[in-house]
C-alpha cells in the first residue's frame, strides 16, 4: 500500500469505529461522559496523573489525532486554548459535538498532520496519544510538530511499544503463532487487528510499533527528551496474567507497557 492507501485505510477504520467508541446516543452529553469514564477509569486510570491535562492553563495546545475530543476536552477544562487536527470525518463530527455539548471551545480541522497549515512557533504544546503509529509519515509529522512549537514548547507523544507484553505475548505468540493468524493475515494484517473493528483483511489500518531507541532518534532535534513506558494490566499477558500478582504487574509496567511515551522540549 502507498501513503494515500494507508491514510484511506485509517479513515475507513475510524469512520466505522471511532476511537474509544462506547454504546449510547452520540447526540447526548452522557455518551461523551461515558467515553471519558471508560478511558480514564477503566482503560487507562494512569493517564490523568501522568499527563496532567489541567497544568496548561492559558497555553495553546494542539492535539494531533483528536478522536472524539476526550483528551482535548481535559486540556480545555484546565483552561488551555485548544486546537486539533484529524483526518477522520467521523472524529471531526463527534469531537465538535462533544465540545458543543460541554460548552467548551476548540478550533478543529480535518487535516493531515504531515502538512499542518499552522505557522511556525505557534503552540506551547503539541500532544498526540496513540495516533502517529498509524501514518506512513510519522517522521514528517514529528518534524511538523517541531516546526509549529514555540521555542521551549513541549511535544507529548505516545506510540505503541514494540517490546510490550501485549505485542509480544497477545499479538505475536497467542494470536499470531498459536492461533495461526500470522500465517493467515501476515504481520501487517495481524497487528492491524489490535484496533477495534479491524479484521486485518477488509479493514486493515496501518499499525506500527517503536522501540525506545527509535523514538529517541526521531526526537533528536529536541533539546530535552524524557521517555516512559506505560499501560500494563494482567490481560496483556493473555492466559498467563491471572497467575501474576498485581504488584508484580505494576512493577513490570515500566519495561513491558503497551505505550512508549515521550515528553520533548524544543
Amino acid at each position: 500500500m502507498n501513503s494515500s492507501d494507508h491514510k484511506q485505510a485509517a479513515q475507513k477504520q475510524w469512520n466505522q469505529t471511532p476511537c474509544g467508541e462506547v454504546a449510547g446516543n452520540k447526540e447526548n452529553l452522557d455518551y461523551f461522559l461515558s467515553v471519558e469514564h471508560n478511558r480514564y477509569d477503566v482503560y487507562a486510570p494512569w493517564m490523568k496523573d501522568f499527563f496532567k491535562f489541567d497544568a496548561y492553563a492559558e497555553k495553546k495546545v494542539l492535539e494531533i489525532g483528536f478522536g472524539q475530543g476526550t483528551d482535548l476536552a481535559q486540556f480545555s477544562l484546565g483552561g488551555a486554548k485548544c486546537f486539533g487536527v484529524d483526518i477522520t470525518k467521523k472524529h471531526f463530527e463527534l469531537a465538535t459535538n462533544n465540545f458543543q455539548l460541554r460548552g467548551l471551545e476548540a478550533e478543529f480541522h480535518l487535516e493531515d498532520a504531515s502538512k499542518l497549515h499552522f505557522s511556525d512557533n505557534m503552540f506551547d504544546v503539541v500532544y498526540s496519544f496513540g495516533v502517529l503509529h498509524h501514518t506512513p509519515d510519522t517522521i514528517r509529522c514529528f518534524s511538523e510538530a517541531y516546526r509549529v512549537l514555540k521555542p521551549g514548547g513541549e511535544f507529548i507523544v505516545a506510540l505503541y511499544y514494540r517490546y510490550s507484553a501485549f505485542h509480544m505475548l497477545n499479538v505475536l505468540l497467542i494470536n499470531g503463532l498459536i492461533k495461526g493468524k500470522l500465517k493467515k493475515l501476515g504481520y501487517d494484517g495481524l497487528i492491524a487487528t489490535v484496533e477495534k473493528g479491524a479484521d486485518g483483511i477488509h479493514i486493515k489500518p496501518l499499525v506500527k510499533t517503536y522501540s525506545v531507541r527509535q523514538l529517541k532518534i526521531m526526537l533528536s532535534d529536541f533539546r530535552e527528551v524524557s521517555i516512559n513506558i506505560k499501560h500494563l494490566d494482567k490481560s496483556h499477558f493473555s492466559l498467563f496474567g491471572k497467575f501474576l500478582p498485581s504488584a508484580l504487574v505494576k512493577l513490570l509496567e515500566s519495561k513491558l507497557g503497551w505505550y512508549v511515551i515521550a515528553k520533548a522540549i524544543k
